[in-house]
């Protein structure tokens, strides 16, 4: 495991580290050399040494520190045209110092050290969490938090000595001293087996490169991820749609509405809207029922939380603070309608076309602050045959588009987070 973490990370630094302008030290220990059986262990005669594809915990939490510090340490580089100390270069500041890892929790030992590697800042990223989960998807979700200690400007004159270049300041937004971060991985069974698509070490890699972009971003610009913050919780609420759909009918005669052509459809359509929520699961997240029955307590129609295609966000607020989540994510279908056309020569039946429109919003509890809104649309376009009664056609195509239409707003959402590890 040693070994293939050291492979790992050689692949991700693609040469040596400089040092410089720039200080990241991260507090990971590489884990031990293990085989099967107990860890630091030698090997016996004739046994073979420990798959990564059977990775312990203790051995994830290691890659997965590992990992972590490498992409951040080539992000800062590649990106950002930063100049990192050596790993090496900081353990002899440590020792000079006489420093440890648990001594940098104070901001001064930090900048000291800051001081000592001639760095305008020091980043501390530590993994707090490391979750493996098996079932029907597999999946690895890693929560940490940065430490974030900016070294005092005094101790960074503008100009450097006599014969060497001028110091790139570095312009950052302001930052909390400690800040969280997260990544998460998901694999499905292999198809007609028991095994899965990924192994849990790639899905820890993977997770660790999330992880290292969304600490990433969050450095250069300030705004901290959704569901980011440890013991945050969200509520999904249900999704109104309209009972009744009018149709624009195309005739001979000319063009003319018939008012609820299609009736009796389902007004609610949560089952339909499955955003990407993670690293949130389980006790995180208040399912619909509990939304829905929270509602009939307090006398409140799921309608009544949106004002056409705005949230009400003073309403979801409150809700949210009674159901005791950090987010509520919503969603609703604001119009639909069928149109259909004339019967040509080849056909006999008119083409039914249905267009549906969706809107959600993801809105923060504490400040009631709408963190996320957007609207999507979809079209459904159906012809009948002569198996197809015209009433059955015209549901059905309403039902499609404001299947997809809710599909389209997940994507929506997913790109809204995505921008998060950019």
């Amino acid at each position: 495991m040693q070994k293939w973490i050291v492979t790992e990370r050689a692949a991700a630094l693609q040469g040596p580290r400089k040092g410089g302008l720039f200080g990241l030290f991260a507090t990971h220990k590489s884990g031990p050399k293990t085989t099967k059986g107990e860890p630091g262990k030698k090997k016996a005669p004739g046994e073979k040494p420990v798959s990564v594809h059977e990775a312990t915990p203790a051995q994830l939490n290691a890659l997965c520190e590992a990992l972590l510090y490498d992409d951040l340490a080539e992000r800062l580089r590649t990106q950002r045209h930063l100049v990192l100390p050596t790993e090496a270069e900081v353990r002899a500041a440590l020792t000079t110092l006489h420093l440890t890892d648990a001594s940098l929790q104070s901001a001064e030992a930090a900048r000291r050290l800051g001081r000592a590697l001639d760095c305008d800042a020091v980043l501390i990223p530590k993994l707090t969490h490391l979750e493996r989960n098996e079932g029907a998807t597999r999946s690895v979700t890693l929560r940490g938090t940065m430490q974030f200690v900016l070294i005092a400007p005094a101790a960074l004159p503008d100009e450097s000595p006599p014969g060497k270049r001028r110091k790139r300041r570095l312009t950052l937004p302001a930052l909390p001293p400690t800040f969280p971060f997260f990544g998460t991985a998901v694999t499905g069974h292999v198809l007609f087996k028991e095994s899965y698509r990924r192994t849990a070490v790639q899905l820890a890699t993977e997770a660790a490169q999330q992880a290292a972009a969304v600490a990433a971003h969050t450095f250069w610009t300030g705004e901290i991820a959704p569901f980011a913050q440890a013991e945050e919780r969200v509520a999904l609420l249900p999704v109104p749609a309209p009972t009744d759909a009018d149709a624009l009918l195309f005739t001979q005669e000319g063009r003319r509405v018939a008012s609820a052509a299609v009736r009796d459809l389902p007004a609610d359509l949560a089952t339909q809207f499955q955003p990407d929520i993670a690293p949130l699961g389980g006790k995180d997240v208040v399912p619909v029922e509990r939304s829905r029955a929270m509602l009939k307590r307090e006398g409140i129609t799921v309608d009544a939380l949106w004002r056409q295609d705005q949230p009400e966000t003073a309403r979801v607020q409150a809700l949210g603070k009674r159901l005791e989540v950090s987010y509520v994510l919503m969603a609703h279908i604001t119009a639909v309608e069928l149109q259909t056309g004339t019967p040509d020569a080849a056909q006999a039946f008119a083409t039914r076309e249905a267009r549906a429109e969706a809107v959600g919003a993801l809105i923060r509890v504490a400040d009631g602050v709408v963190l996320w809104q957007d609207l999507a649309t979809a079209t459904m376009t159906l012809r009948p045959t002569g198996d197809n009664k015209t009433h059955s056609i015209d549901r059905e195509a309403v039902q499609e588009a404001e299947h997809f239409a809710l599909t389209a707003l997940q994507r929506r959402f997913r790109a809204y987070r995505a921008r998060f590890e950019n």
